[in-house]
């Protein structure tokens, strides 16, 4: 056997790792000496310590790795664990690109001064408009997801459509799960068609409005401006809060290009 120091050297493991591994219970030491403490290592362990090191580098918790090792000789419960951590690891990967994505963005913005690009907030009434929408309870960044279904259904039934497109926020508050309604203007209503339903927007008397330019990464500085406006002015929100797009990929253009239009209705306190 080899004291803790001698395994170490051996298996190119930290003793300072080799007694983590022994206080959660991955590893223990072949024989503690009872008189002096040692701990003692057998070569038969080393098996089961490239095993924990194995899990551990392909991102296994300690946890996952006590649940895992006894299922090692098992071929069909490993694919199926490691099939559900490949599923978790891309998960992951896939939001770091999203952060990744997100910096380049803000960071393309700040080269071309897209922050400024921020008009004045505009008091008007908005007339009603047929539309037709989809509405659907489904986490916030999956709303792009909801402008692809309905804009695949127009363009497969050939309805003709206006320019522009409105993003409806009905939820009372924000969720991650949130109430949006996609909704494109049509020249006359139709048939609903499964989730897809012909409508008309309301009319609003009055609405707060303001405009942005380029991406939408400049939706927080355009909402904190008109939330000011909105309370220097003794008014407070009066329903559905909504974004239209006046221009935007449904159009072919550059993000650059992007326009869009803040709307939310609102009364005199």
């Amino acid at each position: 056997m080899f004291k803790i120091g001698e395994f170490s050297k051996l298996v190119r493991v930290s003793a300072r790792m080799l007694r983590y591994y022994e206080k959660c219970g991955l590893l223990a030491p072949a024989h503690i000496d009872r008189f002096t403490g040692y701990r003692m290592y057998s070569a038969m362990q080393i098996p089961l310590l490239m095993r924990i090191i194995a899990l551990r580098d392909m991102g296994f918790s300690v946890e996952e790795i006590v649940q895992t090792l006894p299922h090692f000789q098992n071929a069909t419960a490993m694919k199926t664990i490691l099939s559900r951590k490949q599923d978790e690891i891309t998960a992951i990967i896939a939001s770091e690109q999203d952060k990744l994505d997100a910096i380049a963005v803000m960071n393309n913005n700040f080269e071309k001064e897209c922050f400024n690009m921020v008009y004045d907030v505009i008091l008007k009434s908005l007339p009603a408009e047929n539309v037709i929408s989809l509405r659907q309870t489904v986490p916030a960044e999956n709303e792009e997801q909801l402008w692809g279904e309905l804009c695949s259904f127009i363009a497969q039934n050939n309805i003709k459509r206006k320019p522009g497109g409105y993003s409806i926020y009905h939820s009372d508050e924000y969720e991650d799960d949130a109430d949006i309604e996609i909704a494109i203007p049509v020249f006359t209503l139709g048939n609903d068609s499964d989730k897809f339903t012909y409508q008309e927007l309301s009319p609003i008397p009055e609405a707060a409005t303001i405009r942005f330019s380029g991406s939408y990464e400049n939706y927080g500085h355009a909402m904190q401006k008109l939330a000011l406006w909105i309370e220097g002015n003794n008014y407070e929100i009066n329903g559905a809060v909504r974004g239209f797009a006046i221009s935007s990929h449904m159009d072919d253009v550059e993000m650059d290009e992007y326009m869009t239009e803040l709307q939310v209705p609102v009364k005199k306190v």
